[in-house]
């Protein structure tokens, strides 16, 4: 009863959180209100990183103006390791809560994925630009009094490449902010994540168990998220937002350099003129591009989707696909019926390939608002409606776990 009682004392919380986060999907572009980070925070080289835990932090610093809901943020770098186990420094956001947790067991932390704002090292979400972006939708886990870390990605922000849905990567990122969050303590992790955040927080769900066997991951959030690579690049091609198709090829070749000249090789001189510019892009920069057809950038007039299928890169976009690994932790999805961004086929997919490799705590939630909303506000919209569903999910997983260890606690007592 006391903690049904908590929980609707938050409530009201909650509600606000939820109206700043519906304003933020329209107000996204405006500028930020912190003050623009120091540029060694993110390119000052960290002495002998290799010989640090992957996790740790070894740099940080406050940042006062995102003080909100009684948290203290730091903006943090930390050791993880990419694809080819080399030690690399990542960026992030540390929100920690001042106040005392009242809720089940140990205060849990959300390890939250950013979705896409472009892959310019300026568009990380710890940036000024990003910030505009992270932190209002951060204000619904803010506000239940959870901890929460953020990544910027491996390369994004930081020095080395970005590989845009890169499953490893992303992954590691990902479970190794959760790391920088719990230090030492066994405290509760679940993974959010939303669109491209929702790529990482599923492909890490899936690495948990063998890269990170020290975290205690019960849970992860995927939310409309483009886990098949060749089905997003079918989904954008010829629309607004075509040029995004590209950030995939800049990230295939800046993962896979001594396959720069046969990747490039596929695209002919206008195909090369829009990779190149895709690599300064944040999201306005890929609205403004303009319309573009696949067919049009290539040499031999194929689609990039059957590119992706092909000899070059089939072999590396396969190995991005997510979904054929069975996740230990419970895991959510969520995916509007008309997304026009990412298109509900990728969730019914992914849910799809988890029931086969074995999943069985899985809740998928479909929403439906009953028509098109305006195109810019229908991907964010099933985030901001997820958020009450998503807050009950995680409290009961706080509660199993937390019932779970009292009885593992008493059985060691006697």
């Amino acid at each position: 009863m006391e903690r049904i009682l908590a929980r609707e004392m938050r409530l009201p919380s909650i509600t606000v959180a939820l109206l700043v986060l519906a304003g933020s999907c329209v107000l996204s572009g405006a500028p930020a209100s912190a003050a623009p980070a120091v540029a060694d925070f993110y390119d000052a080289p960290v002495v002998d990183l290799e010989s640090y835990a992957p996790g740790s932090i070894v740099r940080r610093e406050p940042v006062p103006q995102l003080d909100i809901l009684g948290s203290r943020t730091e903006r943090i770098l930390y050791r993880s390791a990419d694809p080819r186990d080399r030690a690399v420094a990542v960026s992030g956001l540390l929100v920690t809560p001042t106040g005392a947790w009242t809720g089940p067991g140990a205060r849990p932390v959300i390890a939250f994925a950013p979705g896409s704002y472009g892959i310019a090292d300026r568009c990380s979400g710890s940036s000024e630009l990003g910030l505009t972006t992270t932190m209002p939708a951060l204000l619904p886990l803010l506000a239940q009094g959870y901890q929460v870390v953020t990544t910027d990605y491996q390369g994004l922000g930081t020095p080395g490449e970005y590989e845009f849905l890169g499953r490893i990567a992303s992954a590691r990122a990902l479970l190794d902010s959760a790391r920088a969050a719990v230090g030492e303590a066994d405290v509760p992790v679940v993974l959010y994540g939303y669109s491209a955040g929702g790529v990482a927080s599923a492909a890490a769900a899936e690495l948990a168990p063998a890269y990170a066997p020290d975290l205690s991951v019960v849970g992860a959030f995927v939310g409309a998220a483009p886990t098949d690579p060749v089905l997003r690049a079918e989904g954008q091609d010829g629309t607004d937002t075509a040029a995004t198709m590209l950030y995939t090829i800049v990230g295939l070749i800046g993962a896979h350099p001594e396959r720069a000249g046969e990747i490039r090789a596929l695209f002919n001189e206008r195909g090369l003129a829009a990779l190149d510019a895709a690599q300064n892009f944040c999201t306005v920069d890929a609205l403004t591009y303009g319309s573009l057809r696949s067919e049009d950038l290539t040499v031999d007039g194929r689609s990039l989707s059957a590119l992706m299928l092909g000899p070059v890169l089939g072999p590396l976009t396969a190995a991005n696909a997510v979904g054929f690994t069975a996740p230990a932790a419970s895991v959510m999805i969520v995916h509007g019926v008309h997304d026009r961004s990412v298109q509900i086929e990728q969730s019914r997919l992914l849910a799809e390939r988890w029931r086969a490799a074995g999943v069985t705590d899985m809740t998928v939630r479909e929403f439906d608002f009953g028509t098109d909303l305006v195109p810019a506000f229908d991907h964010p919209a099933t985030n901001v409606a997820a958020y009450p569903e998503l807050i009950g999910w995680i409290d009961r997983l706080l509660a199993r776990r937390a019932a779970a260890c009292s009885t593992a606690c008493e059985r060691r007592s006697e």
